[in-house]
Protein backbone atom coordinates (compact mmCIF):
# COMPACT_ATOMS: atom_id res chain seq x y z
CA UNK A 1 0.00 0.00 0.00
CA UNK A 2 1.22 3.60 -0.78
CA UNK A 3 1.53 5.16 2.44
CA UNK A 4 1.15 8.64 0.54
CA UNK A 5 -1.60 7.89 -1.92
CA UNK A 6 -5.19 9.81 -1.30
CA UNK A 7 -8.29 7.90 -1.24
CA UNK A 8 -11.07 8.97 -2.96
CA UNK A 9 -14.12 8.84 -1.60
CA UNK A 10 -18.27 9.08 -2.59
CA UNK A 11 -19.49 12.19 -0.90
CA UNK A 12 -22.78 10.08 0.07
CA UNK A 13 -20.41 7.52 1.74
CA UNK A 14 -18.88 9.28 3.79
CA UNK A 15 -21.34 10.86 5.03
CA UNK A 16 -22.95 7.82 6.04
CA UNK A 17 -19.77 6.38 7.89
CA UNK A 18 -19.37 9.59 9.63
CA UNK A 19 -22.72 10.24 10.62
CA UNK A 20 -22.32 6.07 12.29
CA UNK A 21 -18.48 7.38 13.68
CA UNK A 22 -20.74 9.76 15.67
CA UNK A 23 -23.79 7.75 16.55
CA UNK A 24 -21.46 5.08 17.99
CA UNK A 25 -19.90 7.75 20.20
CA UNK A 26 -23.41 8.74 21.71
CA UNK A 27 -25.56 11.09 19.35
CA UNK A 28 -29.12 10.62 17.72
CA UNK A 29 -29.68 10.36 14.44
CA UNK A 30 -30.10 13.52 14.12
CA UNK A 31 -27.71 15.61 15.58
CA UNK A 32 -25.09 12.41 14.40
CA UNK A 33 -26.21 13.63 10.45
CA UNK A 34 -25.36 17.33 11.60
CA UNK A 35 -22.36 16.97 12.32
CA UNK A 36 -21.26 14.86 9.26
CA UNK A 37 -22.64 17.25 7.00
CA UNK A 38 -20.74 20.14 8.49
CA UNK A 39 -17.17 18.05 8.03
CA UNK A 40 -18.23 16.78 4.76
CA UNK A 41 -19.04 19.96 3.57
CA UNK A 42 -16.01 21.46 4.13
CA UNK A 43 -14.23 17.92 2.59
CA UNK A 44 -16.29 18.82 -0.43
CA UNK A 45 -15.59 22.79 -1.14
CA UNK A 46 -12.02 21.53 -0.58
CA UNK A 47 -11.52 22.72 2.90
CA UNK A 48 -9.63 19.95 4.07
CA UNK A 49 -8.75 21.32 7.28
CA UNK A 50 -11.81 21.45 8.75
CA UNK A 51 -13.36 17.93 7.39
CA UNK A 52 -12.77 14.43 7.88
CA UNK A 53 -9.65 15.45 9.90
CA UNK A 54 -10.97 16.36 12.69
CA UNK A 55 -13.61 13.82 13.13
CA UNK A 56 -11.19 11.79 15.92
CA UNK A 57 -10.88 15.34 17.73
CA UNK A 58 -14.69 15.59 18.04
CA UNK A 59 -15.52 12.05 18.99
CA UNK A 60 -13.44 12.12 21.84
CA UNK A 61 -14.88 15.11 22.70
CA UNK A 62 -18.09 12.95 23.14
CA UNK A 63 -16.17 10.06 24.81
CA UNK A 64 -14.39 11.93 27.21
CA UNK A 65 -16.91 14.48 28.22
CA UNK A 66 -15.71 17.08 27.15
CA UNK A 67 -19.06 17.59 24.88
CA UNK A 68 -22.50 16.37 25.68
CA UNK A 69 -24.47 13.41 24.16
CA UNK A 70 -27.63 14.58 24.94
CA UNK A 71 -27.55 17.87 24.64
CA UNK A 72 -31.14 20.11 25.13
CA UNK A 73 -29.88 23.03 23.45
CA UNK A 74 -32.49 26.09 25.00
CA UNK A 75 -33.37 30.12 24.59
CA UNK A 76 -32.04 32.07 27.15
CA UNK A 77 -33.76 35.56 25.27
CA UNK A 78 -35.42 36.40 22.66
CA UNK A 79 -36.77 39.26 20.62
CA UNK A 80 -38.50 39.17 17.29
CA UNK A 81 -35.19 39.68 15.41
CA UNK A 82 -32.57 38.07 18.05
CA UNK A 83 -32.15 35.07 20.38
CA UNK A 84 -29.36 34.54 22.46
CA UNK A 85 -29.26 30.98 23.00
CA UNK A 86 -27.46 28.40 25.39
CA UNK A 87 -26.00 25.27 23.49
CA UNK A 88 -25.76 23.26 26.85
CA UNK A 89 -21.89 22.05 25.45
CA UNK A 90 -23.50 20.70 22.39
CA UNK A 91 -20.75 19.80 19.62
CA UNK A 92 -20.47 23.14 17.97
CA UNK A 93 -22.11 22.39 14.67
CA UNK A 94 -25.32 21.42 16.09
CA UNK A 95 -25.53 24.82 17.92
CA UNK A 96 -24.79 26.85 15.17
CA UNK A 97 -26.75 24.57 12.75
CA UNK A 98 -29.81 25.62 15.13
CA UNK A 99 -28.92 29.27 15.63
CA UNK A 100 -28.67 29.41 11.81
CA UNK A 101 -31.88 28.16 11.16
CA UNK A 102 -33.48 30.44 13.89
CA UNK A 103 -31.93 33.15 12.43
CA UNK A 104 -33.01 32.49 9.17
CA UNK A 105 -36.86 32.26 10.22
CA UNK A 106 -36.37 35.43 12.29
CA UNK A 107 -35.55 37.12 8.63
CA UNK A 108 -38.03 36.08 7.12
CA UNK A 109 -40.82 37.68 9.04
CA UNK A 110 -38.43 40.54 10.68
CA UNK A 111 -35.93 41.09 7.74
CA UNK A 112 -32.64 40.55 9.55
CA UNK A 113 -32.18 37.57 12.08
CA UNK A 114 -29.06 37.77 14.66
CA UNK A 115 -28.67 34.82 16.70
CA UNK A 116 -25.67 34.15 18.82
CA UNK A 117 -24.73 31.18 21.07
CA UNK A 118 -23.29 30.80 24.23
CA UNK A 119 -21.85 27.55 26.26
CA UNK A 120 -20.79 26.21 22.70
CA UNK A 121 -17.98 24.39 21.15
CA UNK A 122 -15.79 23.99 18.21
CA UNK A 123 -17.85 25.02 15.18
CA UNK A 124 -15.84 24.46 11.96
CA UNK A 125 -15.92 25.97 9.11
CA UNK A 126 -17.90 29.29 9.11
CA UNK A 127 -19.08 29.50 5.53
CA UNK A 128 -20.94 25.75 6.76
CA UNK A 129 -23.40 28.37 8.59
CA UNK A 130 -23.35 31.20 6.06
CA UNK A 131 -24.52 29.14 3.29
CA UNK A 132 -27.25 28.11 5.66
CA UNK A 133 -29.23 31.24 4.32
CA UNK A 134 -28.54 30.67 0.68
CA UNK A 135 -31.57 28.31 -0.21
CA UNK A 136 -33.73 31.02 1.28
CA UNK A 137 -32.62 33.64 -1.12
CA UNK A 138 -30.64 35.58 2.09
CA UNK A 139 -27.19 36.20 3.00
CA UNK A 140 -25.75 34.90 5.64
CA UNK A 141 -23.33 35.73 8.10
CA UNK A 142 -21.12 33.43 11.00
CA UNK A 143 -18.65 34.33 12.99
CA UNK A 144 -17.18 32.46 16.28
CA UNK A 145 -14.37 32.98 19.03
CA UNK A 146 -12.29 29.77 19.81
CA UNK A 147 -8.95 28.59 21.10
CA UNK A 148 -5.38 31.33 21.66
CA UNK A 149 -4.12 29.80 19.19
CA UNK A 150 -2.84 33.24 17.88
CA UNK A 151 -0.61 36.03 18.72
CA UNK A 152 -1.69 39.55 18.64
CA UNK A 153 0.06 41.70 16.71
CA UNK A 154 3.25 42.44 17.78
CA UNK A 155 3.22 39.67 20.31
CA UNK A 156 5.48 36.54 20.47
CA UNK A 157 2.90 34.28 22.07
CA UNK A 158 -0.60 33.01 21.18
CA UNK A 159 -3.43 34.99 23.72
CA UNK A 160 -5.93 35.53 21.02
CA UNK A 161 -8.50 33.58 18.59
CA UNK A 162 -8.14 33.71 15.08
CA UNK A 163 -11.91 33.76 14.91
CA UNK A 164 -12.94 32.86 11.75
CA UNK A 165 -15.34 34.67 9.83
CA UNK A 166 -17.54 34.06 6.93
CA UNK A 167 -19.96 35.55 4.48
CA UNK A 168 -22.26 33.77 1.78
CA UNK A 169 -24.43 35.86 -0.89
CA UNK A 170 -26.50 34.30 -3.60
CA UNK A 171 -25.82 34.99 -7.51
CA UNK A 172 -27.61 34.10 -10.24
CA UNK A 173 -25.90 32.17 -13.10
CA UNK A 174 -22.67 31.65 -11.14
CA UNK A 175 -21.76 29.96 -7.60
CA UNK A 176 -22.63 31.68 -4.54
CA UNK A 177 -20.36 34.54 -3.39
CA UNK A 178 -18.48 32.88 -0.31
CA UNK A 179 -16.01 34.28 1.71
CA UNK A 180 -14.58 32.18 4.59
CA UNK A 181 -11.60 33.70 6.22
CA UNK A 182 -9.38 32.83 9.43
CA UNK A 183 -8.06 36.18 10.63
CA UNK A 184 -4.54 34.41 10.68
CA UNK A 185 -2.44 34.03 8.11
CA UNK A 186 -3.38 30.78 7.55
CA UNK A 187 -6.07 28.47 9.99
CA UNK A 188 -4.52 26.12 12.21
CA UNK A 189 -6.65 23.34 10.71
CA UNK A 190 -4.34 23.95 7.62
CA UNK A 191 -1.03 24.15 9.24
CA UNK A 192 -2.47 20.73 11.22
CA UNK A 193 -3.08 19.24 7.98
CA UNK A 194 0.51 20.07 6.77
CA UNK A 195 1.84 18.45 10.03
CA UNK A 196 -0.25 15.13 9.22
CA UNK A 197 1.12 14.97 5.51
CA UNK A 198 4.71 16.27 6.74
CA UNK A 199 4.87 19.30 4.44
CA UNK A 200 6.91 22.41 5.19
CA UNK A 201 5.28 25.77 5.86
CA UNK A 202 6.00 29.19 4.39
CA UNK A 203 7.47 31.20 7.05
CA UNK A 204 5.31 33.92 8.51
CA UNK A 205 2.58 31.43 9.39
CA UNK A 206 3.47 30.56 12.52
CA UNK A 207 6.11 30.80 15.37
CA UNK A 208 7.85 28.31 17.37
CA UNK A 209 7.95 27.92 21.02
CA UNK A 210 10.62 30.50 21.33
CA UNK A 211 8.67 33.03 19.63
CA UNK A 212 10.50 33.13 16.30
CA UNK A 213 9.36 32.37 12.28
CA UNK A 214 9.17 28.60 11.39
CA UNK A 215 8.89 26.61 8.81
CA UNK A 216 7.23 23.15 10.63
CA UNK A 217 4.03 23.10 11.05
CA UNK A 218 4.60 20.48 14.16
CA UNK A 219 5.46 23.49 15.99
CA UNK A 220 2.03 25.17 16.15
CA UNK A 221 1.02 21.98 18.22
CA UNK A 222 3.93 21.86 20.51
CA UNK A 223 3.49 25.51 22.02
CA UNK A 224 3.30 27.70 19.49
CA UNK A 225 1.28 30.72 17.62
CA UNK A 226 -0.59 31.27 14.25
CA UNK A 227 0.45 34.84 13.42
CA UNK A 228 -2.19 37.48 12.64
CA UNK A 229 -3.33 38.65 8.92
CA UNK A 230 -1.63 41.79 9.98
CA UNK A 231 -3.02 44.21 12.62
CA UNK A 232 -6.04 44.47 10.37
CA UNK A 233 -6.93 40.89 11.08
CA UNK A 234 -5.54 41.05 14.67
CA UNK A 235 -8.69 43.68 14.99
CA UNK A 236 -10.86 41.87 13.41
CA UNK A 237 -10.06 39.07 15.78
CA UNK A 238 -10.56 41.53 19.27
CA UNK A 239 -14.19 41.86 17.53
CA UNK A 240 -14.75 38.68 16.99
CA UNK A 241 -14.04 38.00 20.59
CA UNK A 242 -16.60 41.22 21.67
CA UNK A 243 -19.19 39.96 19.54
CA UNK A 244 -19.08 36.02 20.35
CA UNK A 245 -17.53 36.12 23.39
CA UNK A 246 -18.16 38.90 25.88
CA UNK A 247 -22.03 40.27 24.14
CA UNK A 248 -23.26 36.31 24.62
CA UNK A 249 -21.91 35.84 28.16
CA UNK A 250 -19.27 33.36 26.65
CA UNK A 251 -15.37 32.52 27.74
CA UNK A 252 -12.82 34.74 25.87
CA UNK A 253 -8.81 34.08 25.41
CA UNK A 254 -6.94 32.18 27.69
CA UNK A 255 -10.45 31.18 29.17
CA UNK A 256 -11.41 28.79 26.38
CA UNK A 257 -9.30 25.76 26.02
CA UNK A 258 -7.82 23.30 23.56
CA UNK A 259 -10.92 21.75 22.38
CA UNK A 260 -8.60 19.33 20.29
CA UNK A 261 -6.26 18.35 23.14
CA UNK A 262 -8.58 19.11 26.83
CA UNK A 263 -11.06 16.61 25.24
CA UNK A 264 -12.00 16.43 28.88
CA UNK A 265 -13.23 20.51 29.23
CA UNK A 266 -16.13 21.88 28.49
CA UNK A 267 -14.50 24.74 25.63
CA UNK A 268 -17.61 27.72 26.30
CA UNK A 269 -17.07 29.74 23.87
CA UNK A 270 -19.70 31.75 21.84
CA UNK A 271 -20.78 32.37 18.33
CA UNK A 272 -23.28 34.46 16.07
CA UNK A 273 -25.25 34.09 13.32
CA UNK A 274 -26.90 36.80 10.79
CA UNK A 275 -29.24 36.29 7.58
CA UNK A 276 -30.86 39.15 5.70
CA UNK A 277 -33.69 38.84 3.71
CA UNK A 278 -32.40 40.29 -0.13
CA UNK A 279 -36.61 40.90 -0.98
CA UNK A 280 -36.77 43.31 1.66
CA UNK A 281 -33.51 45.73 0.16
CA UNK A 282 -34.15 44.77 -3.75
CA UNK A 283 -35.95 42.43 -5.99
CA UNK A 284 -34.23 39.29 -5.06
CA UNK A 285 -34.21 38.35 -9.28
CA UNK A 286 -32.70 42.37 -9.75
CA UNK A 287 -30.22 41.44 -6.65
CA UNK A 288 -28.52 38.07 -8.62
CA UNK A 289 -28.68 39.62 -11.38
CA UNK A 290 -26.48 42.75 -10.40
CA UNK A 291 -23.89 40.20 -8.44
CA UNK A 292 -23.53 38.15 -12.10
CA UNK A 293 -22.82 41.87 -13.06
CA UNK A 294 -20.41 42.10 -10.58
CA UNK A 295 -18.63 39.28 -11.29
CA UNK A 296 -18.50 40.05 -15.45
CA UNK A 297 -16.76 43.08 -14.00
CA UNK A 298 -14.04 41.63 -12.07
CA UNK A 299 -12.86 39.26 -14.20
CA UNK A 300 -12.78 41.68 -16.86
CA UNK A 301 -9.76 43.25 -15.33
CA UNK A 302 -6.63 43.41 -16.93
CA UNK A 303 -4.66 40.57 -15.24
CA UNK A 304 -0.64 40.53 -13.95
CA UNK A 305 1.34 38.30 -15.88
CA UNK A 306 1.07 34.44 -14.80
CA UNK A 307 -2.29 34.69 -13.66
CA UNK A 308 -5.15 32.97 -16.04
CA UNK A 309 -8.43 33.75 -14.17
CA UNK A 310 -9.32 36.64 -11.54
CA UNK A 311 -11.33 34.73 -9.02
CA UNK A 312 -14.07 35.72 -6.53
CA UNK A 313 -14.46 34.85 -3.47
CA UNK A 314 -15.62 30.93 -2.70
CA UNK A 315 -15.18 30.81 -6.49
CA UNK A 316 -12.56 27.95 -6.60
CA UNK A 317 -14.56 26.42 -3.49
CA UNK A 318 -17.73 26.22 -5.54
CA UNK A 319 -16.02 24.40 -8.63
CA UNK A 320 -14.13 21.87 -6.08
CA UNK A 321 -17.71 20.77 -4.50
CA UNK A 322 -19.16 20.89 -8.37
CA UNK A 323 -16.31 18.34 -9.52
CA UNK A 324 -16.10 16.25 -6.44
CA UNK A 325 -19.89 15.69 -6.35
CA UNK A 326 -18.90 13.85 -9.32
CA UNK A 327 -14.88 12.35 -8.96
CA UNK A 328 -15.43 12.03 -5.40
CA UNK A 329 -13.41 13.44 -2.14
CA UNK A 330 -9.49 12.85 -1.67
CA UNK A 331 -8.82 11.51 1.98
CA UNK A 332 -5.17 11.83 2.72
CA UNK A 333 -3.72 8.17 3.76
CA UNK A 334 -3.24 9.52 6.56
CA UNK A 335 -6.04 10.66 7.21
CA UNK A 336 -8.14 7.48 5.91
CA UNK A 337 -5.50 5.34 8.37
CA UNK A 338 -6.59 7.68 11.72
CA UNK A 339 -10.52 7.41 10.16
CA UNK A 340 -9.90 3.53 10.10
CA UNK A 341 -8.54 3.37 13.48
CA UNK A 342 -11.46 5.12 15.24
CA UNK A 343 -13.72 3.05 13.15
CA UNK A 344 -12.07 0.11 14.64
CA UNK A 345 -12.55 1.30 18.31
CA UNK A 346 -16.11 2.01 18.00
CA UNK A 347 -17.16 -1.42 15.41
CA UNK A 348 -18.34 1.01 12.96
CA UNK A 349 -17.79 -0.78 9.54
CA UNK A 350 -15.65 1.05 7.40
CA UNK A 351 -16.13 1.57 3.60
CA UNK A 352 -13.79 -1.04 1.77
CA UNK A 353 -12.49 1.73 -0.25
CA UNK A 354 -10.87 3.85 2.97
CA UNK A 355 -8.83 0.82 3.46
Amino acid sequence: MDSHRDVRMDAGELLAFAAAMFKAAGLGDADAGVMADSLVGADLRGTHSHGLIRLPFLVARLRDGGANRQARIKVVREAPGTALLDGDRALGAITATRAMEMAVAKARTQGIGFVAATNSDFIGACAHYAMQALPHDMIGVAWTNGFPGMAPWGGRRNTIGNNPIAFAAPSGSHGPVVLDMALSVAAGGRIRLAAKRKEHIPKGWVLGPDGEPTDDPADLAAGGALLPLGYKGYGLAVFGEILCGVLTGSNILGEVPAWFTDTDRAIGNGHMHMAIDIARFIEVAQFKRRVDLLFEMLKATPRVPGVEDILLPGERAWRTHQAQLVEGIPVPRAVADDLLTLADRLGVPAPMALS
